[in-house]
């Protein structure tokens, strides 16, 4: 007897439910991470800077919630989230979107918006060094209000924490992440409680949350108003993440947790922070730990504030992590070793250089800088340039791909530059007290990101001046020239290469070819999963160009690839063949003798290709070239 159509339904919609659920639950630990920690210390560096007097304080949490408003709430979850390539989210996201013209760029113009996205995507990596450091920096601070003599251990805490939790990393994140959505729900619903506990002895702060109080604070600091932007900009760190972070939950829970869940815990942790300082203005010093009404409390929400940092960085580790990998595919990157953790999930990756730089870099800010607030001044310029860079990148995809009228798109845009440029401005004061760490960071990343870029653009070119073609390997063939011997050969090229220089190598040297040759390239597609086919182009009876498309959030397997697709079982007998080059760096070629010997540099630390692409170690052959780019 079949069940009812009714009950087959109402089963549909309950893990239709569930599942939406189970989604939200991991956004909210996931994604809110950094935003959901900064009432840690956002109000408390404001305030430092504003003063604690009635106005200030009903000023300072109006700018904070008009803030939260336009930043999170109409910028990103209303308007930047629709620019998603296929379901994936992150400012790399939004470059691989954009028109082949400024991904190539040939005019100075083109030229000119790539490298600001790249500007973006270096400041981002900052901003994951940036963040463990401070965040767990700030919790640990509080131990300062159970003893004073205990301030002192704060950074030896904060370093053995961040030391563990790098340390860990390789282990992969699918048991720590389990945790996350529970400890943040906890989290989120631990601040909104002591947020409802202090606001309740001063309900009439309520009314900071009208716009009258920011728009006449404004009015009546002037200028002034930039250098407290620099602080107020602190309760939107983490904007970014929601945006990056799409394409694990989706849109809509993460829309959903920030509304009912997120949002509404922060705006009421501030406001029962501005009732604690109203009334107790010494307590302005650390208004989020003086939220405790007790000792007992005070403990509670040390150790909840150290998990919930922790989970804070981790989300943006693993952040960092998917970004480098999509920046190597994408060709930014030199070829880094990346370590799948989880044979369920494709995006749990490790990296280890990306980990240890960024693990070492983070822990040597905590004993350089030694607070939080120090650390804020760095902190400020990566949120704000990052966030000015995502505005106008989003404009051109409104544009130039969605094809938006100007009257749609220049409204939305200019108000969100404007607010933007206001954070940028304020912020660009802090250069020489911290703001300086940001820029030498992603000036680093963004070094490496033209240099690999430059030498790949020359080195393409050179193979394109091949001077063997494929008529002289015919023509070799047919008059025995080029002997055949047994066997199948892989050989790998670049996509500029007309004849891959392994062959020209090997023809030269050993004046012979196996009886199958197959050229394997893999092309980078602008998908974050390529659902181009594997193309196989056959050259000639004996040539095949096989041609596999990688997303940028894909890692290939050639040897699985061609097993699949082509070869089948005589992929196990085939015969992989390599070209290592050495660069002459001479001041001949078109690069210049410097940016060519960094070229070098990066090109013979980048992961080998046997590695990368998951080559059998024992059938690979590796034959040498130089060359003069």
């Amino acid at each position: 007897m079949s069940k009812p159509s009714g009950t087959s339904e109402s089963s549909r919609n309950k893990s239709h439910l569930a599942g939406n659920a189970s989604l939200i639950l991991g956004a909210t630990g996931v994604v809110f991470g950094d935003i959901g920690t900064s009432p840690i210390y956002a109000l408390k560096e404001t305030l430092h800077r504003s003063g604690a007097a009635v106005d200030d304080i009903y000023g300072v949490v109006s700018l904070f919630f008009w803030t939260l408003t336009l930043v999170v709430s109409v910028k990103y979850l209303s308007f930047v989230m629709r620019a998603d390539n296929k379901g994936e989210g992150g400012i790399l996201a939004l470059l691989s979107l954009m028109p082949r013209k400024i991904r190539g760029p040939k005019t100075t113009k083109h030229n000119a918006a790539l490298i600001l996205i790249l500007v973006g995507t270096a400041l981002l990596f900052g901003d994951g060094v940036l963040t463990p450091a401070i965040s767990v920096l700030s919790a640990t601070e509080g131990l300062a209000l159970l003893n004073q003599d205990l301030e002192k251990v704060a950074v030896p805490l904060t370093v053995i924490i961040l030391a563990a939790l790098f340390l860990v990393q390789s282990r992969g994140t699918h048991a720590i992440g389990t945790i996350f959505g529970p400890v943040m729900l906890w989290w989120f619903g631990l601040i909104a409680g002591l947020g409802i506990y202090r606001f309740l002895a001063e309900p009439s702060v309520i009314k900071a949350l009208s716009p009258v109080y920011a728009i006449e604070y404004i009015g009546d600091n002037g200028f002034k108003t930039f250098a407290i932007l620099a602080s107020v900009i602190l309760c939107v760190t983490g904007a970014e993440a929601l945006y990056a972070d799409m394409g694990h939950f989706g849109v809509n829970p993460i829309r959903w947790a920030w509304m009912f869940l997120v949002g509404p815990a922060l705006v009421l942790c501030y406001l029962g922070q501005a009732a604690l300082v109203s009334t107790n203005p010494e307590a302005a010093a650390n208004p989020f730990f003086g939220l405790a009404p007790n000792q007992t409390v005070l403990v509670v929400l040390i150790v909840s504030a150290t998990l919930a940092t922790v989970i804070a960085s981790q989300a943006l580790i693993t952040g960092v992590f998917s970004l480098s990998r999509q920046a190597v595919q994408l060709g930014l990157f030199p070829r880094l070793t990346i370590r799948h953790t989880s044979a369920a999930h494709e995006g749990q990756i490790y990296v280890p250089v990306v980990n240890w730089l960024v693990g070492l870099s983070s822990i040597a800010l905590v004993i350089g800088f030694k607070s939080s607030s120090a650390l804020a001044s760095a902190y400020v310029l990566a949120i704000a340039g990052t966030m000015a860079i995502t505005t106008f990148a989003f404009h051109i995809v409104a544009r130039q791909v969605w094809e938006w009228s100007l009257a749609k798109v220049l409204p939305l845009t200019v108000t969100f530059m404007i607010v933007d440029l206001s954070f940028l401005i304020g912020t660009a004061g802090h250069v020489f007290d911290g703001g300086w760490v940001p820029i030498v960071l992603g000036g680093v990343v963004f070094a490496v990101m033209s240099v690999w870029r430059a030498g790949n653009r020359a080195l393409n070119k050179k193979m394109r001046e091949s001077t063997r073609t494929w008529q002289d390997i015919y023509q070799g063939l047919e008059t025995g020239e080029i002997a055949s011997v047994p066997g199948v050969a892989i050989f790998l090229a670049s996509p500029a290469e007309m004849v891959p220089a392994a062959i020209i190598s090997h023809v030269t040297v050993m004046h012979s070819l196996p009886d199958e040759v197959i050229i394997v390239t893999v092309k980078s597609d602008t998908q974050p999963i390529s659902t181009t086919p594997v193309l196989c182009d056959h050259i000639s009876d004996r040539l095949c160009r096989v041609t596999i498309y990688a997303g940028y959030m894909e890692s290939i397997n050639i040897p699985l690839v061609l097993e699949r697709e082509v070869l089948g079982e005589r992929e196990k007998v085939a015969t992989y063949y390599l070209s290592e080059r050495h660069f002459l760096a001479s001041n001949t070629g078109s690069l210049g003798r410097r940016t060519e010997a960094l070229f070098e540099i990066l090109h013979r630390n980048s992961v080998a290709p046997t590695e990368f692409y998951g080559l059998p170690y024992d059938r690979v052959i590796t034959i040498g070239t130089r060359i003069d780019l």
